[in-house]
């Protein structure tokens, strides 16, 4: 669907910490929204992520309810600051807004943790293998797919600056064989880049070897993303064939935590996986 007011990732986060902050205090919407001079409805709205809250008046309820200095007050005001790079800016309306989203929580994090089963991670995809990939599907025209072509190369920018995230993406060892559309020299292509990439120092990207195939079932293809200090948000975003989903249950976001870290010690090494795709890159 094209990105409009949907609520992000950060406002969710806001408006539940906010919530929380009331239940604590033993204070209803309606008492809260009185003595702050706001509706009740816009208070609803902020504390459901419907509603984009300015930092300096984020600020001032944090002091209504008392939340010093600390962790907390510092990562809340951070997320309400951000705001979205230029570039994708240039998208909305025509990206859908969990697209944005998780391009943003992307440019913000300090690490990405990927699993992907069945084709190469978005991050690491050459323009040719996201076309063919996007170019099948029959919700798609060419202007469309095009379109989403374009936004995903746009959103490798963040493993190219001069401060990206430490990127971990985790790869089952049959998608290095797996064409798309048919086509050897977009394979070559692709695992040609693979070699390129895996070599950068913030990238630890491990191959979930066949033998190790009785992991696969543990978890659906997904992204762990982990905001850069003061935004201390770890977001889990599922990977599905028209939509993404985000999950920011702490509890939960900790089982998924668990399941990456019990595939990655079925992976090859970090120098196992480079000598695989070195191979295999050298064959083609």
């Amino acid at each position: 669907m094209p990105s409009g007011n949907a609520p992000t990732v950060r406002q969710r986060r806001i408006g539940s910490a906010l919530r929380k902050a009331r239940d604590h205090h033993s204070l209803t919407v309606a008492t809260v929204a009185r003595r702050f001079g706001r509706s009740q409805g816009w208070m609803s709205m902020v504390e459901n992520g419907l509603q984009v809250i300015a930092p300096d008046e984020l600020a001032d309820l944090l002091d209504f309810y008392a939340i010093e200095d600390g962790p907390l007050r510092d990562s809340l005001l951070h997320l309400a600051t951000h705001k979205p790079g230029t570039w994708k800016r240039a998208y909305e309306y025509r990206i859908s807004a969990a697209a944005l989203d998780l391009a943003s929580l992307e440019e913000d994090a300090a690490e990405i943790r990927t699993f992907q089963p069945n084709i190469i991670p978005g991050l690491l995809q050459i323009p040719a293998y996201t076309w063919k990939l996007m170019s099948v599907s029959p919700a798609r025209n060419s202007r469309n797919a095009r379109t989403l072509v374009e936004f995903r190369m746009s959103r490798q920018q963040v493993l190219s600056r001069s401060d990206p995230p430490r990127y971990t993406p985790i790869i089952a060892e049959a998608v290095l064989g797996n064409q798309v559309g048919g086509d050897p020299e977009i394979l070559r292509a692709q695992i040609q880049r693979l070699a390129e990439v895996a070599r950068h120092e913030h990238v630890d990207l491990r191959i979930l070897p066949r033998t190790a195939s009785e992991y696969l079932w543990l978890i659906t293809p997904c992204h762990l993303i982990s905001l850069r200090p003061p935004g201390r948000l770890t977001v889990t975003v599922g990977d599905h064939y028209n939509k993404s989903t985000f999950v920011e249950d702490e509890d939960e976001v900790a089982s998924h935590e668990e399941i990456f870290d019990l595939l990655l010690s079925a992976t090859l090494s970090r120098t196992a996986s480079m000598g695989l795709i070195d191979e295999i890159a050298s064959q083609s």
